[in-house]
């Protein structure tokens, strides 16, 4: 499903635009407006070239990195215990203790989490194509 918009503002590299509610026929549709809960009105990346009353196609603004963190949340965290195994095997800690293992996997995880937090998307749409408008 395609969400379309107009730009009502356009201030340095955003554009403001407004959603424009368009008549769904059963309403069940899982990627329907309503259920996703977006506003009037979202900010996007501004590109080059659009202008204000122009109407837009918008997408979502997700790199395959986000979609798939949970993915490589568990294998950071399986990487991060089989790298604790390794570095045992070579490295005598005196005593085996389980906790080490999952302390390794917690680290690499928690490490995993802030590079996701530093390359999450700054707006949660962009511009895909523009449509129409004033000349």
């Amino acid at each position: 499903m395609q969400i379309r918009g107009k730009i009502i503002s356009i201030s340095g590299d955003i554009a403001e635009v407004c959603i424009i509610k368009e008549n769904t026929t059963c309403g069940s549709c899982s990627t329907c407006l309503k259920k996703m809960g977006i506003r009037d009105i979202v900010k996007v990346a501004a590109i080059k070239g659009i202008q204000v009353d122009q109407e837009v196609v918008l997408r979502r603004n997700l790199n395959w990195f986000v979609r798939n963190r949970i993915m490589f949340i568990l294998i950071a965290f399986v990487f991060g215990i089989i790298i604790t195994e390794a570095m045992s095997t070579a490295i005598s800690f005196g005593a085996y203790r389980g906790g080490i293992d999952l302390l390794g996997g917690g680290v690499l995880t928690i490490i995993l989490l802030v590079v996701l937090w530093i390359k999450r998307p700054r707006f949660p749409f962009r511009i895909e194509r523009v449509e129409g408008g004033r000349t």
